[in-house]
């Protein structure tokens, strides 16, 4: 199983469809699974990818044998959070900190579902 996950979340060189294309061909070829995500409709993959036919082909490679799947709804990592809350008030109002020699402080999923279940932790 090949998972690529958020097509399109950062820009690629003026390669990337070909690159994609090779692997998604092969893939289509040999029946392999693929499953993508992505927060881009599919029809802006061409612009993202930097070539419209071949996001065209990619596509149709993709779909031929495959399901688009389109999930709507709050997001995994703030869906269920009570933003009115003082632990998810401190979350948000603290500042990010994502470079370094230490871990960072980027509080992403796990410390937003920690402050869902009432568990804040320090690093």
């Amino acid at each position: 199983m090949l998972v690529i996950d958020e097509v399109g979340y950062r820009s690629y060189g003026p390669d990337a469809a070909n690159v994609l294309f090779d692997v998604v061909n092969e893939r289509h070829q040999k029946r392999r699974p693929m499953i993508f995500t992505t927060n881009k409709e599919l029809d802006t993959w061409g612009r993202v990818l930097y070539g419209n036919d071949l996001a065209e082909a990619i596509v149709y490679r993709i779909l031929e044998r495959g399901r688009h799947l389109k999930l709507d709804g709050p997001s995994v990592c703030t869906g269920h959070l009570d933003l009115d809350s003082t632990q998810a008030q401190e979350l948000l109002n603290r500042p990010d900190r994502i470079a370094g020699i230490t871990p960072g402080d980027f509080p992403g999923c796990a410390a937003v579902r920690a402050a869902r279940s009432g568990q804040l932790f320090e690093k």
